[in-house]
């Protein structure tokens, strides 16, 4: 990890994180999906490629969709947008729908999911931020400012979490806190 004496502004921090963490030098990592079964099937396959302890996620990837011509970076893009909506709108497939995040929107949290977590599901997610950031993809929006706080800030007891109401996505909750207080 790097130490800076000067404070660099937020673009040239990205570039700078992208540069020390990306290998160019090696060939892509190919990245092999299919929307051919629908939007939900396309979600679980992205999220077992970022289960996939073999993928090196530092090399730039390439991306086909299968039946699809695209090549070069606007796959590339797409792929990286399909993986930041699994966070958003989470899987509905057969079965009980996963989940990731709740909230609303600017006030979103993880979900504690004792499945998920256990299925890698949330290494996955963690892999499919960094990844989509270190190769110029979306980043996760709509995070509570609690988050951010949290994944940026060692000493919590020191500087605690900026926390409002909005940050409870449970409505009850916010509705009984509001009229003791």
């Amino acid at each position: 990890m790097r130490t800076y004496t000067q404070t660099l502004s937020p673009m040239d921090a990205l570039e700078d994180f992208q540069r020390s963490n990306t290998q160019r030098d090696k060939p892509r990592e190919r990245f092999f999906v299919s929307r051919m079964e629908g939007n939900e099937e396309l979600k679980n396959d992205i999220l077992g490629l970022y289960k996939d302890p073999q993928k090196n996620l530092r090399v730039p990837p390439r991306v086909q969709f299968e039946g699809e011509e695209g090549v070069g970076a606007g796959p590339v893009r797409e792929f990286l947008v399909c993986a930041m909506k699994i966070l958003q709108e989470g899987i509905h497939g057969e079965g009980r729908p996963i989940s990731f995040f709740e909230g609303e929107l600017d006030h979103l949290l993880s979900i504690h999911n004792q499945i998920g977590q256990q299925m890698g599901a949330y290494t996955a997610i963690g892999k499919m931020i960094g990844h989509s950031i270190l190769h110029g993809g979306p980043g996760v929006y709509g995070l509570s400012p609690v988050a951010k706080h949290y994944w940026s800030h060692d000493d919590l007891a020191k500087n605690p979490p900026p926390i409002v109401l909005e940050d409870l996505p449970d409505l009850i909750l916010r509705e009984t806190i509001q009229e003791v207080c």
